[in-house]
């Protein structure tokens, strides 16, 4: 990794992408009934943006906790909407653990940066961080 912006770009982006998902469609799948089924789902694409962000930057546990609060910041702004009290505080809590639990876990391998092999792909994730945060907040806020 180049710099410090860009490993917080690439932190913001995935824990953008794993922040919106989880406002969005764990709603959704939550509202659907299907109780067991939804952790796992939504914590199959937390480590998929946990790992794609340790991968990308090369910081390994770090980039592994950071992208995790970042998208439990990105749930917690459900409680500015009304009535969903309930259902927001225990899920963000829950994306830290992730977070925790495979930051500790990622310590026991290397994560080498692939900027290298893909520099356009870098680019975009540089360039869509910023807008994937504001789009997952205004996401969050709209639909809840």
């Amino acid at each position: 990794m180049k710099s410090k912006t860009q490993f917080l770009l690439t932190v913001l982006f995935w824990g953008s992408v794993w922040g919106i998902i989880e406002a969005s469609l764990g709603w959704v799948l939550h509202a659907t009934h299907l109780h067991h089924g939804t952790s796992n789902i939504l914590f199959a694409f937390g480590i998929f943006c946990m790992l794609s962000a340790a991968a990308r930057s090369g910081k390994g546990s770090v980039a592994v906790m950071l992208t995790a609060v970042v998208a439990a910041v990105i749930k917690l702004s459900d409680l500015l909407l009304p009535g969903v009290e309930g259902g927001v505080l225990h899920p963000a809590l829950y994306i830290l653990l992730e977070g925790a639990m495979i930051s500790v876990v990622s310590q026991f391998f290397s994560f080498h940066s692939r900027i290298a092999q893909r520099p356009t792909l870098s680019l975009w994730e540089t360039r869509l961080a910023a807008p994937a945060f504001a789009v997952a907040v205004a996401l969050t806020l709209i639909t809840g």
